[in-house]
């Protein structure tokens, strides 16, 4: 399951208009099953919107659901800045209300994916596998959280400056109270401090030893790739 609050446009007015609440997600059952499941969410808004959602409860391919999946990816111009929520930092009202009045501020970009946050979900089998039993050490998290923004090569000169300010103000509204002690490694954030744990934890380490012993030239580099020290 994939929740998030997001919008785009170029204008004050369409970035308001299009702002909204998102979920995409897999349910492994059949149809009714799912449709039992998310009953009171399918009951809220307008006749146009309860039929909009309804139909978009389908029976797809495991194939098919990958591309559904794979379509909530901004393309582009992208800068992400992660969290990862568990059972006692989930999202309070406070601050999904925040990110909320935030969302309307957004400078707006000629990138169709727009902006706002998505709150991925963990738990199951993830949470089964001991954190120090692969390279991924959030084991005990419930989602991961991304907060984004977008912009398009051809959006005049500022918007890219504008679409990371207000990533910063848009992050920093929703974690007001302290920043995130975990981030998700796949979403990076070259601001981010002290990104080895906040990104390994206690698996740095050893991440270290199998980079000097695969690695030592150290070919496979970026800004925040695992170090030899």
């Amino acid at each position: 399951m994939r929740l998030g609050i997001g919008t785009n446009g170029t204008t004050r007015a369409q970035i308001r208009a299009n702002a909204n609440v998102n979920a995409i997600g897999q349910f492994y059952g059949t149809v009714q099953e799912l449709r039992a499941v998310l009953g009171p969410l399918l009951n809220i808004g307008t006749a146009e919107e309860r039929a909009r959602n309804s139909a978009s409860v389908r029976q797809v391919t495991p194939g098919e659901a990958s591309e559904l999946l794979s379509a909530t990816t901004p393309i582009e111009r992208i800068a992400t800045k992660s969290a990862m929520p568990d059972s006692r930092t989930l999202l309070t009202d406070r601050q999904v209300g925040a990110a909320a009045e935030r969302l309307l501020e957004w400078p707006g970009s000629g990138n169709e994916d727009g902006a706002g946050f998505a709150m991925f979900a963990l738990g199951g089998e993830i949470n089964r596998v001991a954190p120090d039993a692969t390279a991924f050490v959030h084991r005990d998290d419930l989602f991961v959280f991304a907060a984004e923004t977008s912009w398009a090569d051809y959006d005049r000169p500022g918007v890219a400056d504008a679409n990371l300010r207000w990533l910063d103000q848009f992050y920093g509204d929703i974690f007001a109270e302290g920043t995130p002690e975990h981030s998700y490694q796949n979403f990076p954030d070259p601001t981010l401090k002290n990104r080895q744990d906040a990104y390994y934890g206690t698996n740095y380490p050893r991440l270290v030893q199998v980079k000097r012993k695969y690695d030592p030239t150290g070919f496979f580099s970026y800004q925040q790739a695992i170090g030899t020290r």
